[in-house]
């Protein structure tokens, strides 16, 4: 008879708990002393195993990367020029830039006159120019420079931005309310790349246009030196852009003087700017715009873009 009330007992079904009461018993367990289904011993277990895991791991990729930022240079890329992914052919870039909204847009499109809405692109060449008016070009690392005068190791030369002249500048609206505007290029910079001006004014590429070839000629005549330089031309894509397109004036040379090069990441460097103006483009037409830099060592490829830049000027 005790042996049917023992196999009663054994075979007996859990007391039924409510789910709170099973909730209760999962967060502590006072007959077991179990904390979330485990006991001390084997949270202790469980926590000295992860934080040795961690540690280890988190050791081992410091360790990686102190390894690999030693193979690195601070001041200059470990693949240059033809090496690199950049190449060794500098991009043109030009400046003002339409709103960040038409980010693919390369037209500059305004209405000149003191009620135009000129506003955004004067704006744009302001912030663009900040740096070059407002650096100390006295610090330890500035030289002046010239033709005759290249920069010293570990020297760059300043850029003064009264270069420019009177015309584009903030103080003339950079020429947009007269609808006269100026638009500014620059070199995109490639580390270590060293430009091969024309030393031949004789002997200069037969798809330069003829107008640069007469100032080269005329540049090589008062100084030979002059000709160290990468040369710009600007003009209409088309025919019918180059009829409508007027007058370009080129501040303060025709080109990039081949001393601010090669681009080195010395601090202070800036780069050498040019700003176009244009004197009387045709109002209310669309004008296609192609300017080239020139040098023995910049290849021209208009579908990829090499070697120049394009815009549209579209005055109302």
């Amino acid at each position: 008879m005790s042996e049917k009330k023992g196999d009663d007992h054994f075979s007996a079904a859990p007391p039924k708990r409510s789910g709170w009461e099973s909730f209760k018993i999962f967060l502590w367990n006072g007959e077991t002393s179990e904390f979330l289904g485990r006991t001390g011993g084997s949270w202790a277990k469980i926590l000295t195993f992860y934080i040795v895991l961690y540690a280890f791991l988190a050791a081992f990729f410091a360790a990686m990367l102190l390894v690999f930022f030693q193979t690195l240079d601070l001041y200059q890329p470990r693949w240059q020029n033809a090496n690199g992914l950049i190449g060794t052919n500098p991009g043109l870039g030009f400046r003002p830039m339409p709103r960040d909204e038409n980010v693919e847009s390369t037209l500059i499109h305004f209405k000149h006159g003191t009620s135009g809405n000129w506003k955004h692109w004067t704006t744009s060449l302001e912030e663009f120019l900040k740096p070059y008016d407002t650096v100390a070009s006295s610090g330890e690392y500035f030289t002046s420079c010239s033709f005759e005068k290249p920069p010293s190791e570990n020297k760059v030369c300043a850029f003064d931005i009264k270069l420019l002249g009177n015309q584009c500048t903030k103080e003339e609206s950079f020429g947009y309310e007269r609808g006269r505007p100026c638009i500014v290029l620059k070199l995109n910079r490639i580390f270590g790349w060293v430009p091969e001006p024309y030393d031949d004014p004789n002997d200069l590429p037969e798809l330069m246009p003829a107008d640069l070839k007469e100032y080269i000629k005329a540049k090589y005549a008062e100084n030979k030196n002059q000709m160290n330089m990468i040369w710009v031309s600007c003009e209409g894509e088309n025919s019918a852009d180059r009829e409508h397109i007027g007058n370009v004036t080129y501040t303060p040379f025709q080109g990039f003087p081949a001393y601010y090069f090669p681009y080195k990441n010395i601090p202070g460097y800036l780069s050498p700017i040019i700003a176009l103006q244009f004197q009387k483009p045709e109002a209310g037409v669309l004008i296609n715009i192609e300017c080239k830099v020139w040098a023995k060592n910049i290849i021209h490829d208009r579908q990829r873009r090499l070697g120049s830049v394009h815009f549209e000027v579209l005055m109302d």
